[in-house]
């Protein structure tokens, strides 16, 4: 019997309501067939706020404190890794694609994709931007001074703001791009009559700024329309109140980044170009799901549609993030789909990122590498089994200080340092998490116990080498010189004449 297809499909910085079937009036109606036909988890987190650190979570199925890449410059990482999800599905005889934004280590993506079409400079060499596919397409046809990314660059006006469509037009977005080179994939497969099955990483390095979407999809949502979400008052009429004294300071006098503006019509801008953002993706998705039923692949495909992490997209009266771990930035939208699995299903069960690895290790009949840390959510949908306890985010913010979050059933807490203590909510009272609970001594007893909970999870942090590593490091190390003469297993001397006198075809000491 075939093994299933996976196609894997992550967005950048996607709020997780951002689907009409999701509650907000941004139109989707490819995502929300995916979600009619499968799973939608409601609570599905991340493990780190921020780009690549959360694209390595998923891909090797280990916590922050495990894997160790809390940076986000990680194209020229220099060590390898043969435990990758796509790595593994590659050797077990998948045909692997990477199409889009990786902002993994190229040596991990060489290794996992024998086919590679990058769309963001960040997964460049970077002496060399013409090793971005998209860039260099963008170029071979005279169009690479518009090429745009996340950095505002002159004389792209708006790039943080929505105020501004791009000068690219849409049949060489990078949305484009990446459905285009989707489907050659797959297309070329076919003709070849390749009958391996198929692991597809499609990555859209958008709804992430900039947000200028094509002109053709401009104005394809009216700003004064834009509904603003019940937490937009945090900005607008509390201005952070009760949050820690750093973070109120950080918005203080308004800021592009995150975006926060007193006058709510701004904030509704941006939203209307995200939302036409976010339906140009939805457009490339219908594209690829329709030639897989076209194909007779849709049925035997496994379907995953997340993000790295979210955005604030209007809660709280903001924009964008890196500010912060609140639910908007932590929570990320989770579409399952699997072959003979239910349709229809919706769960508040608790997941995370580093889930995703053993879950598809489980349908494809692979053996997940021991040093997987998630573990399979099959058990929800399957068996209605209970979720996690709670959810972990880690961060390395603001030149190297971490900040660390844990998100149960009921609260949030996350932890800054001790100088400017924290945050707790309960979603119980407050699902926007507007009233900071840190310092209300009624909710002592909770926040003692969710910050010990949370001080067990990141003191578990895995170095590049510790303790745990030495007893595998003695086994491979005992037959060499310098431990056989520290542990006392041989004399010196009869090593050194052993060396002197070596027996052929054998090392110096049997």
């Amino acid at each position: 019997m075939k093994k299933p297809n996976v196609l894997y499909i992550m967005a950048d910085q996607f709020h997780a309501d951002c689907m009409s079937h999701a509650g907000r009036q941004v139109r989707t109606p490819n995502l929300d067939g995916l979600a009619a036909d499968g799973a939608v988890f409601e609570r599905a987190y991340c493990n780190n706020p921020i780009c690549a650190p959360s694209r390595i979570c998923f891909v090797t199925g280990q916590y922050v404190h495990t894997h160790g890449v809390q940076g986000n410059r990680t194209a020229l990482y220099p060590r390898r890794n043969s435990d990758t999800f796509p790595a593994l599905f590659r050797r077990s005889g998948y045909r692997t694609a990477l199409t889009g934004k990786a902002h993994m280590p190229r040596l991990w993506n060489e290794e996992g994709f024998e086919h590679l079409a990058y769309t963001d400079l960040i997964d460049a060499d970077p002496r060399d931007p013409l090793t971005n596919h998209y860039f260099a397409y963008l170029d071979e046809r005279g169009l690479a001074n518009w090429y745009e990314e996340g950095t505002e660059r002159p004389g792209q006006d708006g790039t943080l703001l929505g105020t501004h469509p791009a000068d690219l037009p849409y049949e060489h977005s990078i949305e484009r791009f990446t459905g285009d080179r989707t489907l050659a994939f797959l297309q070329e497969g076919r003709d070849a009559g390749d009958e391996r099955p198929f692991l597809i990483h499609m990555s859209f390095q958008r709804p992430h700024s900039p947000i200028r979407p094509a002109r053709e999809y401009f104005d394809l949502y009216d700003p004064a329309e834009i509904e603003l979400p019940p937490s937009a008052v945090d900005w607008f009429e509390r201005h952070f109140a009760g949050k820690p004294a750093h973070m109120v300071e950080m918005l203080r006098g308004g800021r592009t980044y995150p975006l926060a503006n007193d006058d709510p019509m701004a904030l509704k801008t941006v939203l209307a170009a995200y939302y036409a953002l976010i339906t140009c993706i939805d457009m490339e998705i219908g594209r690829v799901v329709q030639w897989l039923k076209d194909h007779g692949e849709y049925d035997n495909t496994i379907f995953v549609f997340t993000a790295d992490h979210g955005d604030f997209a209007g809660d709280h009266g903001l924009f964008h993030k890196n500010f912060g771990i609140y639910e908007s930035i932590h929570r990320i939208p989770f579409l399952f789909r699997y072959p003979g699995g239910q349709r229809g299903v919706r769960t508040r069960e608790i997941i995370e990122s580093v889930d995703l690895y053993p879950s598809l290790c489980e349908l494809a009949g692979l053996q997940a590498p021991a040093g997987v840390e998630g573990r399979s959510f099959l058990p929800i949908l399957r068996d209605g089994a209970k979720g996690k306890d709670e959810a972990l985010a880690e961060w390395s913010w603001g030149g190297g200080t971490r900040t660390n979050a844990l998100r149960t059933d009921r609260y949030r807490l996350v932890y800054y340092n001790r100088q400017a203590g924290g945050e707790l909510y309960d979603h119980q009272t407050d699902p926007g998490e507007i009233e900071n609970l840190w310092n209300d001594p009624a909710h002592a007893d909770v926040r003692r116990e969710l910050t010990e909970r949370l001080f067990d999870r990141v003191n578990s942090y895995r170095a590049a080498q510790e303790m745990r590593d030495d007893a595998a490091i003695g086994r491979a190390e005992r037959f060499l010189p310098g431990p056989l003469v520290q542990f006392g297993t041989v004399e010196w001397e009869q090593l050194r004449q052993a060396y002197s006198n070596p027996t052929p075809g054998r090392g110096p000491v049997g």
